[in-house]
Formats: C-alpha cells, sequence, structure tokens
C-alpha cells in the first residue's frame, strides 16, 4: 500500500481538464469573433478530450482524498466533489448537443448555438473554482 501513497494520482491528471476546458471556451468565443471554423472544431475537441478525461480526474482525487486525506470531509473537499460532477454533468450535454446538433454553431447563433456555448462557459468557470480550491490544499 505504500506505493499507493506515494504518487501524486490527482495532480498527474487534473491538468488535462484544468487545460482543455478553458481552451475549449476561449476557441468558441474565437470562432464568434472570427467566424473560423477552425476555431469552433477546436473547441468542441478540446471539450471532447477534457470530457472525457474527467471521469478519471475525478476518480483520482477521491482516491487521493481517502488515501492522503483519510475522507475527510470539509468544505473544500465538497465543493471539489461537488463541481466534480457539476463539471461533468455540463460537459456530457455540451457534447452531445454538438454531436447531434451539427449545425448549432451556424452564426449567428440560435438558441442551442447559445446553449452550447452557456455549457462551454459553465465548464470554463467550474474549473477556475475547482482549481482555486486544489490550489488552497496544494498551498495550505
Amino acid at each position: 500500500m505504500k506505493i499507493l501513497e506515494n504518487i501524486y494520482y490527482h495532480p498527474i491528471f487534473v491538468h488535462f481538464p484544468q487545460a482543455l476546458f478553458p481552451v475549449s471556451f476561449l476557441s468558441f468565443v474565437l470562432y464568434l469573433a472570427t467566424g473560423a471554423r477552425e476555431f469552433e472544431v477546436g473547441a468542441f475537441m478540446t471539450a471532447l478530450f477534457g470530457t472525457v478525461v474527467t471521469p478519471i480526474t475525478t476518480i483520482t482525487g477521491f482516491l487521493d482524498w481517502k488515501i492522503r486525506y483519510k475522507g475527510y470531509m470539509t468544505p473544500v473537499f465538497r465543493i471539489k466533489i461537488i463541481g466534480a460532477f457539476l463539471l461533468f454533468g455540463c460537459a456530457v450535454p455540451a457534447i452531445l448537443l454538438r454531436t447531434f446538433v451539427p449545425d448549432l454553431n451556424a452564426l449567428p447563433l440560435a438558441g442551442p448555438g447559445w446553449i452550447y456555448g452557456g455549457l462551454l462557459a459553465a465548464c470554463f468557470l467550474t474549473n477556475i473554482v475547482l482549481g482555486h480550491y486544489g490550489g488552497k490544499l496544494v498551498f495550505h
């Protein structure tokens, strides 16, 4: 069991969604500003990869919490657990919406396009909160 305690799993994996969702949202904003389709495709691809990695990040966070903090519940952990589920709960619908309504991004945006953009923004903002509270744990 000593090897489990010597590897910091969560910090290894957490940087993927922490980087990908902000890039996704900012790419979507650049698409809105420029109309360059490559930015929209980039937004979708980075959100897709972030969504795929989020469950791994959540599981490693849970394991680190159980191993390093003995599962002791504090407001910081509560926020991080809720935030992880919120992130996944916003990311999956964004990916599904973009997958099944591929023309939702046609400019000017209509309802589904704005919903998609809102979900990407929610992922971005949730990452900010999760990163902030993760930093509180690391730099306490």
